[in-house]
């Protein structure tokens, strides 16, 4: 029973792990670049707030080179210190906190400590974008803003925060050679920034690059007029200061608007990579499906077709009934499984009398349908229990099961007036009608095998045809055995 199943199992086996790697390598795939962009999203959460700190520190500094005393200054920076510490304590980054604690709160420290501390905190930004390879990007789109957030808007942000700070430290109505020198240089970093920004007008960045270049001419256009070129600067510092703020608050918008942009960029993409995996995992729970109903469907499909073939091996095509190779399958299997069972059979060996005739007389195709008619009259007379083989030629047997000679003798003698009740006609309105000889044995009783109790069947219609036909014998020791 179970080796009609090997190859199913086999060829499930086979293809069932085949698929489940298949698509475990896809998800895994999908999954990877997933993280990837998760990683990214997080990058730029760390660098959200790593900026935070840094305009602020940028504020700080620039209010701490104001020379004038004013209270607003004092309460801004505290604010400043006090905002940033809570950041870099939610960034849990000691590099960050160890660059604040440099400065205890309350402290102030040079303009260039300051800008120092800047630097370190910028390339902690920068190593973080490219710990999460913010700037390796085959998406246009993805590259312009990891750009514009990475580098162009801090780096510009911070040489503005500077000429702010250099301004802001205005003494007397005046700033030295060396101080203008230092906001020349700062100029010319953030023109060449701007000049190198210009590319991504040709990225469908228009509208990003012309706010910012716009913005900055202005700005530089002030500062130029307003602080390099006037020998006597009206503004004090915290006007000055407030005045660029204003810019810089305008170039940290911008930077916020990108930032978001940006995660929102991941955003989408991360919730298409996790619809791609829901989707791997579906199709490949419904072709594992597809694969197990095909494979039972063809197996079904297969076991009928063996059944079919089998079935066709073991019926005569001619009556319906059982063949001869059905009889040695079955004694076989009988031998091997039921015999220690005691099981016991009544075997009727049936031949038609004189069957040779009707062939010469009548032709076959007559011949034929008195064979059918037999076939017929075992069919209506035995129990479903019992076994009708076609034997060979106009000969056939009965296996009746669990019934002894004299069961076996009634059935016989129905099924002998049965058949010669029948009145056969031919094309040419010939009547005729036949008769049947019928043998029995019993096994076990009279043979300690079937094949020998067939034969004693065969024996007993030897005697039957030999003495007259149209009868019915029933084997005993006395009947000779038959020699043909």
């Amino acid at each position: 029973m179970f080796k009609k199943y090997i190859y199913l199992i086999v060829n499930l086996l086979l293809l069932i792990p085949a698929i489940i790697i298949v698509f475990t390598y896809a998800y895994k795939y999908i999954d990877k670049e997933a993280i990837v962009l998760e990683k990214k999203q997080n990058a730029l959460a760390k660098m959200k707030k790593t900026y935070h700190i840094i305009t602020n520190l940028q504020k700080i500094r620039g209010l701490s080179n104001i020379e004038e005393t004013n209270i607003e200054i004092f309460d801004n920076i505290a604010i400043f210190e006090a905002e940033n510490y809570k950041i870099a304590n939610e960034l849990h980054n000691p590099k960050i906190i160890k660059i604040l604690n440099r400065h205890p709160e309350g402290t102030v420290a040079y303009f260039e400590n300051y800008t120092s501390d800047i630097e370190d905190l910028l390339l902690i930004y920068k190593l973080t974008a490219y710990s999460a390879k913010l700037t390796l990007n085959s998406d246009i789109e993805e590259y312009l803003l990891s750009k514009s957030i990475t580098t162009t808007l801090p780096y510009i942000t911070e040489y503005f925060a500077r000429i702010r700070g250099l301004s802001s430290g205005v003494e007397h109505h005046q700033l030295n050679k060396i101080i203008k020198l230092k906001i020349k240089n700062q100029l010319y970093m953030i023109k060449e920034l701007i000049k190198d920004t210009k590319e991504m007008k040709y990225f469908n960045e228009t509208e990003f690059v012309n706010k910012l270049v716009n913005s900055q001419k202005e700005e530089i256009k002030y500062i130029t007029n307003e602080i390099l070129n006037k020998k006597i600067i009206t503004k004090s510092g915290l006007e000055i200061f407030k005045t660029i703020t204003k810019n810089i608050d305008y170039l940290d918008t911008l930077y916020y608007q990108n930032m978001h942009k940006l995660i929102a960029f991941y955003q989408k993409k991360i919730e298409k990579k996790n619809s791609l995996k829901l989707q791997i995992v579906l199709i490949c729970i419904g072709s594992l499906i597809i694969v197990i109903l095909i494979n039972l469907f063809y197996f079904a499909k297969i076991q009928r077709y063996i059944q079919e073939v089998e079935h066709l091996n073991i019926i005569d095509p001619m009556t319906g009934l059982y063949n001869r190779r059905f009889l040695q399958n079955f004694i076989d299997n009988f031998v091997s499984k039921n015999e220690p069972k005691n099981e016991s059979f009544t075997i009727l060996m049936i031949d038609i009398d004189f069957f040779k005739k009707v062939n010469d007389t009548y032709g076959h195709d007559i011949g034929d349908k008195v064979i059918v008619a037999v076939a017929n009259v075992l069919q209506q007379n035995i129990r479903k229990s019992d076994l009708a083989i076609r034997y060979g030629g106009e000969e056939f047997m009965v296996l009746l099961h669990y019934a002894n000679k004299e069961a076996a003798y009634k059935i016989a003698q129905k099924i002998k007036n049965a058949f010669s009740a029948i009145e056969f006609e031919t094309a040419d309105n010939q009547k005729f009608s036949k008769t049947l000889s019928i043998g029995i044995s019993e096994f076990p009783k009279d043979g300690d095998t079937i094949w020998k109790c067939i034969k004693l069947a065969d024996t007993a219609l030897y005697t039957a045809k030999t003495t007259g036909r149209d009868k019915v014998i029933i084997y005993n020791e006395e009947i000779e055995t038959n020699e043909e």
